[in-house]
């Protein structure tokens, strides 16, 4: 069955749009002319359902990339939530304070290591080697204990 060539009145009618959208249509190259202001129907409306697809498939990557984006930002936030309030119950310490802490720690360390000669050496020049021994035992014993009572 051949269809002759219709207006653009006519096929604004069969795809259910205005002239006006019909001819914009045209000027932005989606539906085909076959002569001045004439249309060869079936082509055309082909033309024009091609584009309504390809149309909604493109707002459907954008709807579920929206979701997409939306439940990432969800997530994002529950996350945010939950660090805080880990923070706030002091389960979760800052990076800062964690240095300070070690900062600390290493201080008293070195500290204490450096006082055992000044403390046993006046002790250990009169002494025997055994005695030596067990003074610097004695002391660095002292030296872990501090270092292990360190708060942090």
């Amino acid at each position: 069955m051949k269809i002759g060539l219709v207006d653009a009145a006519t096929v604004a009618k069969v795809v259910g749009v205005s002239r006006q959208r019909i001819n914009n249509l045209v000027a932005d190259g989606v539906l085909p002319r076959a002569d001045r202001g004439r249309f060869d129907l079936p082509s055309t409306v082909q033309a024009f359902f091609q584009h309504k697809y390809a149309k909604a498939h493109a707002e459907d990557v954008d709807a579920r990339s929206l979701t997409i984006e939306r439940s990432r930002l969800a997530r994002l936030k529950a996350d945010a939530a939950e660090r805080e309030a880990k923070q706030q119950a002091g389960e979760l310490v800052s990076a800062s304070e964690i240095e300070a802490g070690w900062l600390a720690i290493a201080s008293t360390v070195r500290t204490r290591i450096l006082l055992v000669p000044r403390k046993i050496a006046p002790r250990v020049v009169t002494g025997t080697a055994i005695e030596a021994e067990r003074l610097m035992q004695r002391e660095l014993n002292a030296a872990l204990a501090e270092i292990a009572a360190t708060p942090v």
